[in-house]
């Protein structure tokens, strides 16, 4: 026999037994053990019991409601019931509930995705016995609550900057992932504070006042931007990324931190860049390119003539491809990465480039951001 079923059985067997001893001084008993301790869903909702004492079946309705605490969120339910004598599974009853939510959203979440948004809420139950017409005292209420949390779990991760990341930048890409079946409807908060001492990453997020916050966020990463406070030498920040479905908070990330520290290569970049003749190296020069990505190439040939390219990043992805369209006399070609904006600050990228007869040639480089060079 299931654990939980016989489980179950007992502990409604008790619970009637005590009704019957103290017949006349409780005469209902709302058992709500399988829903105390557990996070609600669509599946457990009417997962209790209404135990009765009455010789004879009652008119009642049924109301429950979850409130959240510091929140403007709520689900309440109403149903009319016949309540027959000894012990009566709601669940059997749920079909007729009359349901409530308190946005359009909190509907969404609940009835689509069996979600409650992360907080402590409070559920409770009550009944009321109907007038029968014999005497019977009318509106005759019980009530019954049980506490629970809506729990995320972490289900959105962060990943980099790792965590206690050392980072020469001052306006560095922050990404997350998260595992949620329907992450495509969701939105996101990310929040940067400076961590002061004595504070864990945690505490810090919670207390301190941002740095950088915003809100909406669509995607899964995001640029520290330069029209947030600027980040500051040898200071350490937190960081975390909260999920939302519309307004409704689901859930954060574990808070991670970064230190910011001196930056010595911007130091080695060179105030002006010169054109890189390719053809006359085999990819062992690292260039900068400094918004700009400058080419230089002498064709030997009297026609216009192309070269196919392909730009991509460290780990071997994708971030560009197109053509290279030359002359005989030497041309020279400027590419503003800048404005492309797939580019990240001092990132390493590799320029892979084919000529008509298939000869190849790589081009590593290090894109920088002249906004960057005065930090």
């Amino acid at each position: 026999m299931n654990h939980n079923f016989f489980k179950r059985i007992v502990l409604s067997l008790l619970l009637l037994c005590g009704v019957l001893y103290t017949h006349g001084q409780q005469r209902m008993v709302l058992n709500l053990g399988m829903v105390d301790g557990v996070e609600l869903s669509k599946t457990n909702l009417f997962d209790y019991q209404i135990i009765s004492s009455l010789g004879s079946s009652r008119a009642a309705t049924l109301n429950g409601q979850i409130r959240y605490r510091n929140m403007p969120y709520s689900i309440g339910y109403s149903i009319d019931l016949s309540i027959q004598p000894g012990v009566n599974n709601i669940r059997e009853a749920a079909s007729r509930a009359r349901m409530t939510y308190s946005s359009g959203s909190m509907k969404e979440l609940f009835e689509q995705y069996g979600k409650l948004p992360e907080g402590i809420y409070e559920y409770c139950v009550t009944l009321t016995l109907n007038s029968n017409g014999s005497g019977e005292t009318a509106k005759e209420t019980y009530q019954e609550c049980v506490y629970g949390r809506g729990t995320d779990v972490f289900l959105i991760n962060l990943v980099d900057p790792e965590d206690k990341a050392r980072l020469y930048e001052y306006n560095p890409m922050l990404s997350w992932t998260v595992n949620y079946p329907f992450a495509a409807a969701l939105s996101y908060k990310l929040k940067v504070v400076e961590l002061k001492q004595g504070q864990n990453a945690i505490n810090a997020v919670k207390r301190n006042n941002a740095v950088y916050e915003e809100k909406g966020l669509m995607q899964l990463s995001q640029t520290y931007p330069v029209y947030a406070k600027p980040l500051q030498l040898n200071h350490t920040y937190a960081w975390t990324v909260d999920a939302y479905y519309k307004d409704i908070l689901l859930g954060g990330a574990e808070a991670w931190t970064f230190t910011i520290i001196e930056d010595t290569l911007l130091k080695a970049v060179p105030k002006e860049i010169s054109y890189y003749d390719f053809a006359k190296h085999i990819g062992e020069t690292k260039i900068f390119a400094v918004d700009t990505l400058k080419l230089k190439y002498q064709s030997y040939t009297r026609l216009k003539d192309s070269m196919k390219y392909q730009i991509v990043s460290e780990k071997g992805k994708e971030v560009i491809s197109g053509t290279l369209s030359f002359y005989s006399e030497p041309t020279y070609f400027a590419m503003d990465l800048t404005g492309i904006g797939k580019f990240q600050h001092k990132k390493t990228y590799y320029m892979y480039i084919t000529d008509a007869k298939g000869k190849k040639y790589t081009v590593p480089f290090i894109y920088i951001n002249s906004l960057y060079l005065d930090k």
